[in-house]
């Protein structure tokens, strides 16, 4: 039996795989060298396309909150609008045009902003009346914990679906896990948000409906984390088909591999042989497409955030499309695209540690 080597050359494995020998054959110093310039230029050029591509995104925000009928003073203004006077509404409009750093057009607009950026200043947001900084810098981290945990929820509970489903492919549970794990790949993730809400919150009365904490309650852990159940509920169930599903065809294929039986035949026990020879092999494919998958879960927890009023990012993107805040649009919707790049790049780095044979060069 031979392996791949990181040179792509075949060595021969005395031992089989699972009895504390790793997978692959360890690769010479220099070839090691060689592996990490190649995962340095695939952070490197990984960066050098997201600047760009940052620029794209925040220019198409621009361009397309100014093609909105919005009035910006009225959504400044809000209830408060009929009942100002013209002077006072004109005032207004000078200093919301003020705070764009919309003057002529647009591009002048997005001109401003991108050259304030590079000195660090974000603009002022009209929305929050404060600087966007300050909005950033306070949601932020509240929808970076809500997207991991309920990416980590998902993952944690599509593993045991997974091998459950693959022990008996063709059994009665994995015809009914599979079929209703693909019905809920149909389920946009706001509708499985809203369905939770009314059966755990508004039906049994078990949840709350939506916030960070109860009215007037203090931010404390207990109070945090109760509010925090049904919003990573609704980001684990939308992520958990497409894991699951690739997870099980993954497991299906690598319990029956010529590896996996020879450990068996070996007397290798089964918990090893799934613990060592199956996971992480079955793992390489759906690591692979997770970085593809990440840009979904964004927009999922910026729907998600918008239902259970949660004061992350996504609910502050969604509050300044609706007011014309083209400070905070921009800045939202710039590091939410970040966040899904960067975490497309931890996906790529995960698959080239666990999948030696992984090119770096060619991700």
């Amino acid at each position: 039996m031979t392996l791949i080597s990181d040179t792509g050359r075949e060595a021969p494995v005395a031992p089989a795989p699972g009895d504390g020998m790793p997978l692959v054959a360890p690769a010479p110093r220099g070839a090691a060298s060689g592996r990490r310039v190649a995962v340095l230029r695939l952070v490197r050029r990984r960066l050098l396309w997201a600047a760009p591509l940052m620029g794209v995104i925040s220019l198409a925000v621009f361009a397309l909150a100014a093609a909105s009928p919005t009035d910006a003073a009225a959504a400044f203004l809000g209830a408060r609008d009929e009942f100002t006077g013209g002077a006072a509404r004109a005032s207004v409009e000078d200093v919301v045009t003020g705070a764009h750093g919309a003057g002529a057009h647009w591009a002048e607009a997005w001109w401003r902003w991108a050259s304030g950026l590079v000195s660090g200043d974000l603009g002022v947001s009209t929305s929050a009346r404060m600087p966007v900084a300050d909005v950033v810098a306070a949601r932020l981290p509240w929808t970076l914990l809500l997207m991991v945990l309920g990416l980590a929820l998902g993952a944690a509970v599509a593993v045991p679906l997974a091998l459950i489903a693959a022990r008996q492919p063709h059994g009665l549970l994995a015809r009914v896990l599979t079929s209703g794990l693909w019905a809920l790949s149909a389920v946009p993730a706001f509708l499985v948000a809203m369905g939770l809400m009314a059966v755990l919150a508004v039906g049994l009365g078990w949840l709350p409906t939506g916030g960070l904490t109860d009215a007037g309650a203090a931010v404390t852990p207990g109070q945090v984390g109760r509010h925090l159940v049904l919003p990573v509920l609704s980001v684990a169930l939308a992520q958990l088909p497409w894991i699951t599903l690739h997870l099980h065809r993954a497991v299906t294929a690598q319990l029956r591999s010529p590896a996996t039986e020879a450990a068996r035949l070996r007397g290798v026990p089964e918990r090893q042989v799934l613990a060592r020879h199956v996971l992480p092999t079955a793992a390489v494919p759906t690591l692979a497409i997770a970085g593809a998958r990440l840009p979904e879960v964004v927009a999922g927890s910026v729907l998600v955030e918008e239902v259970f009023s949660w004061p992350g990012l996504g609910q502050s993107l969604v509050s300044a499309a609706l007011a014309q805040d083209f400070a905070l649009l921009a800045a939202s919707t710039v590091l939410l695209s970040a966040v899904a790049v960067l975490g497309g790049l931890l996906a790529d780095l995960c698959l080239v540690r666990i999948d030696p044979r992984t090119d770096p060069d060619a991700l």
